[in-house]
């Protein structure tokens, strides 16, 4: 028997036995963050008892945040030498890659000044403007007349309705996120 490349042996009868496997597996992600909730615990980190993917550690001054979306973790606090030791704690477990200050993430636009973080959906509102082909449009007050009965039966099918479900979704989600649309 042959072993393929990459295996090389001196030895004509070894089998390698993989004691665990983590990727490809359903429990993956799951196990993932296991230990990378362990490992913020042991580093003094709280988790959040409303939301599992958000930790803190310390108050005030030294108050770091951690929220852990998919494979994508976003640091936050008011010290940035305090969130720099966050970033090598955590380098020593698991290999990150640090991308900077935070610009966009999911749909919001984050802009750091002086007086604080300025968080704003405008590309978001615009690229979905864009793709229901009312970018041209005039805002109104009242979109739809409110005297409008909407019935079953009235109205023709729409031939794909998995368009008008995403744009419900994206609505949906840009009223939880709550922005300032309006300019001033």
């Amino acid at each position: 028997m042959t072993l393929p490349p990459g295996y090389p042996t001196s030895e004509k009868h070894l089998v390698c036995k993989l004691k665990r496997s983590l990727y490809g597996l359903r429990q993956a992600s799951r196990q993932w963050f296991n230990k990378f909730s362990s490992t913020l615990k042991c580093l003094g980190f709280t988790q959040s008892r409303h939301d599992y993917s958000l930790f803190t550690c310390g108050n005030g001054p030294n108050l770091v945040i951690l929220i852990v979306y998919v494979d994508d973790i976003i640091i936050a606090g008011p010290n940035t030498s305090r969130i720099h030791q966050v970033h090598i704690s955590l380098q020593k477990h698991f290999k990150l890659k640090v991308l900077g200050d935070l610009k966009y993430f999911l749909g919001l636009e984050i802009a750091r000044n002086k007086k604080g973080i300025n968080l704003c959906q405008r590309k978001y509102v615009l690229q979905l403007l864009s793709d229901t082909g009312y970018l041209a449009s005039k805002p109104i007050v009242l979109p739809m007349d409110p005297n409008t009965i909407l019935t079953a039966e009235a109205g023709d099918l729409l031939p794909d309705p998995s368009l008008y479900r995403r744009l419900i979704g994206r609505l949906l989600y840009l009223t939880i996120s709550r922005p300032a649309l309006v300019e001033k």
